[in-house]
């Protein structure tokens, strides 16, 4: 879901770039998001675009997951908003507007710590 800024924390130009940038103001990540999440998202496949909004919607609804931490792993160019659960938050909006974002708590999940798992090819019996 944040591939269009992973990594991007590697790129002294990138990195220059939105050094400028007032981030005291909130406008400036929702303009971030905007042009280089909104973008990216339409280009995913359907299946795709289903697998990261329930990712994300599993993300913000759990209050104990440390997303200051996932937002740093992916070594973005600038740092996240002081709260960076906000940054989830815009992201969910510019993408799904006025939809909810809970998640039953009800519902059962699988939790995998194979990040990688779900894009491997499904074994065959």
């Amino acid at each position: 879901m944040l591939s269009p800024i992973t990594g991007r924390g590697d790129d002294d130009e990138v990195v220059e770039k939105y050094r400028l940038v007032d981030f005291s103001d909130e406008t400036q990540y929702k303009i971030i998001i905007n042009e280089l999440f909104v973008e990216y998202f339409q280009s995913l496949s359907k299946e795709n675009k289903s697998k990261a909004k329930l990712a994300l919607s599993y993300y913000l609804s759990r209050s104990e997951l440390d997303l200051e931490r996932l937002f740093d792993s992916c070594l973005p160019p600038f740092d996240p908003p002081k709260n960076a659960r906000d940054f989830f938050v815009w992201l969910w909006e510019a993408l799904f507007n006025d939809e909810y974002y809970t998640i039953d708590p009800n519902e059962v999940y699988k939790i995998v710590k194979d990040v990688h798992e779900p894009n491997r090819p499904a074994k065959s019996n």
